[in-house]
């Protein structure tokens, strides 16, 4: 049975060196006039949708409706997004390359559970090489709550490999406790990585069936993942 494995993207694959944040903050402030909008937000393992929420009723912008509101926001985020990409440099964290290589070896595909959009989440991995690298997922369009998108997830990606969609087929790599609930809550299981805040002992106190301090021991991985 093919294995359905998803990962998230900030602090587990890549970092953006605040790239998201900044892109975030600059479009509301030429769509609000507000600067500093996302300050005590918090964003560890939320979904764009669920912050740009957040932000927008912190700040009482909403003139019509939410809906509306949202959409403009996304939009103006989406097109401030590539050049903070581009100016804060960021990188691939380490193993990465190797781990995809080596699973690209023993399985047909594997695929995302993000909360970022999902142009969000191609701007972020094309930047790097990576976007192409993943079959579908599932993403932070429309969805607050992140067992939703980890749900879409493992149907897409189930999808495209033509296999069933079983969630007790699927592991989800993050690196936060929100990565191991949803990944729960969807009926997957859930590998911390300690990349981000949370080291992983952390991550397996939250309820993680593993954790690793990182993705550099692909043998580990490997086993882990398709075992």
């Amino acid at each position: 049975m093919t294995r359905l494995i998803l990962f998230d993207i900030d602090l587990t694959l890549i970092q953006t060196a605040g790239a998201g944040r900044t892109a975030m903050e600059t479009a509301f402030e030429r769509l609000y006039g507000v600067t500093g909008a996302t300050a005590g937000v918090g964003f560890d393992g939320r979904t764009d949708w669920a912050i740009f929420t957040e932000v927008i009723e912190r700040h009482g912008v909403a003139e019509g409706s939410l809906e509306a509101a949202l959409s403009e926001f996304a939009e103006a985020y989406l097109a401030e997004f590539p050049r903070f990409l581009a100016e804060k440099g960021g990188r691939v964290l380490p193993g990465v390359p190797e781990l995809l290589d080596a699973l690209d070896r023993e399985v047909p595909g594997f695929g995302l559970a993000t909360g970022n959009l999902r142009r969000g989440a191609a701007a972020k991995l094309g930047h790097f090489g990576l976007w192409e690298r993943f079959a579908g997922g599932g993403f932070g369009d429309s969805h607050t709550v992140r067992a939703e998108l980890v749900k879409a997830g493992i149907a897409e990606l189930a999808d495209v490999l033509r296999v069933g969609a079983d969630p007790a087929n699927a592991i989800v790599l993050g690196d936060t406790p929100l990565d191991v609930e949803a990944a729960h809550r969807a009926g997957a299981r859930a590998l911390g990585v300690g990349t981000g805040r949370f080291s992983a002992a952390e991550l397996s106190a939250s309820g993680a069936e593993f954790a690793v301090d990182d993705l550099q021991d692909t043998a580990r991985l490997l086993d882990i993942l398709l075992g």
